[in-house]
């Protein structure tokens, strides 16, 4: 059986080439919306989503992804940027964020797990897979919006960076090319469920 979600999932994919035509404002706040309302660890949301849209600094921003199609014929791309500095556990906006998250009780317990977490983990790398979950997100509501999507991992971290002016602390981790793709969508290749499943036993 097939559900509304399962449909989006098998009508995704990744779009090489855009057609010049604009997405539309009401359709990129819903897929800025649901990477908003994304799932991160302890509830500390340790993103931004920084949008590209005009010529100039489209044209800079594609340059540092090393002029890769999607990214240079996309009308937006969505910069999703990893809060790394923010994440230190004696920041405000940790403090704030799990504040939230304890939803009216102490939140001491949450920041003592957190410190202990951030002592063993690779703060870096644990943000940017954060982003990418809500780029994930994004990318099905793209999908439901009739939104073609493409995401970029290959980039220049600093280009990107110096292009979009991003304080110290703050690190590219994913760029979405959106838009309205030019060319039909090609036959999706995937394993077979066999070879990617592992069902562990008792």
């Amino acid at each position: 059986m097939s559900t509304n979600c399962m449909r989006e999932i098998l009508a995704r994919y990744a779009c090489r080439a855009f057609t010049v035509e604009d997405v539309d404002d009401e359709a990129l706040g819903c897929v800025l919306n649901a990477g908003r309302l994304a799932p991160s660890g302890y509830g500390l949301e340790p993103w931004r989503f920084v949008v590209v849209r005009s010529p100039d600094l489209r044209r800079r921003a594609a340059a540092a992804c090393f002029d890769q199609a999607p990214a240079t014929t996309a009308p937006v791309l969505i910069v999703l940027v990893a809060l790394t500095e923010a994440l230190r556990p004696g920041s405000a906006f940790v403090q704030r964020q799990l504040e939230a998250e304890a939803a009216g009780t102490d939140p001491a317990p949450l920041l003592e797990g957190y410190r202990a977490f951030y002592k063993g983990a690779d703060i870096s790398a644990w943000a940017t897979g954060q982003c990418q979950i809500a780029a994930a997100f994004m990318m099905l509501e793209a999908t439901h919006q009739e939104v073609a999507s493409c995401p970029i991992g290959g980039f220049d971290i600093d280009k990107l960076g110096q292009v979009l002016e991003l304080p110290t602390g703050e690190t590219p981790a994913l760029v979405l090319a959106l838009g309205h793709c030019a060319d039909a969508q090609g036959t999706r290749r995937r394993r077979e469920a066999r070879d990617v499943i592992t069902y562990l036993r008792d």
